[in-house]
């Protein structure tokens, strides 16, 4: 039996939410599909993310890598349709979330140190939204200093809200040169996030 997915987790964004469907529908239909690519595509960009924060959780970078491993092959096994970019990304980091909590009570027999412990740590909403977020920053600070200097210039200055006759002003340089620039520095940001370009759209 097929399960479609789309977790509502994010309060504080939980209105724009059904316009953040994944933009790149191929990416995700492959992801759904199993398809090898799409899944290698995945995995460049999140593997690296969610060992650090299964580390950050069961403070052994051993483990955490296998525990993403097995997240990963668990949702390759499933029968998990996923509906969004968030979805998706929501899905995985709650079940790295649990599963390294269970990789500590495995390893602590003595709940009174597991609950002593989990006071410590952020809320599970909190924790999952706190690590894609700082990931996705990571990730799109990476990408824009890759493009030329005009381009990060517009990018910078349209994320912080100014508008495209706002920057021509202050750019001294036409209209059309800077929806020509910003066109084609977000072409460049999504290339570069891929899955979570969604997030992008949604945080900027």
């Amino acid at each position: 039996m097929l399960v479609l997915v789309e977790f509502h987790i994010f309060d504080a964004h939980s209105t724009r939410l059904h316009t953040t469907m994944l933009k790149d529908k191929k990416l995700l239909d492959g992801i759904n599909k199993k398809k090898t690519s799409a899944w290698r595509a995945l995995y460049r960009y999140l593997y690296g993310s969610l060992c650090n924060y299964a580390a950050e959780i069961c403070k052994d970078a051993e483990a955490a890598d296998d525990i993403v491993q097995e997240c990963l092959i668990s949702v390759w096994r499933s029968d998990l349709i996923f509906t969004s970019t968030r979805g998706l990304l929501t899905y995985l980091y709650k079940a790295v979330y649990h599963n390294s909590l269970k990789y500590i009570r495995d390893r602590q027999s003595n709940q009174g140190k597991l609950e002593e412990y989990r006071q410590d740590l952020p809320s599970e909403e909190d924790a999952i939204y706190q690590a894609v977020e700082e990931e996705l920053i990571n990730q799109l600070r990476t990408a824009i200093d890759q493009l030329p200097e005009q381009r990060k210039r517009i990018l910078l200055l349209s994320m912080e809200g100014k508008t495209v006759a706002d920057i021509a002003k202050l750019l001294q340089i036409s209209e059309n040169t800077v929806k020509t620039q910003k066109k084609r520095a977000y072409a460049y940001i999504k290339q570069a996030l891929g899955v979570q370009y969604a997030l992008f759209l949604l945080l900027f």
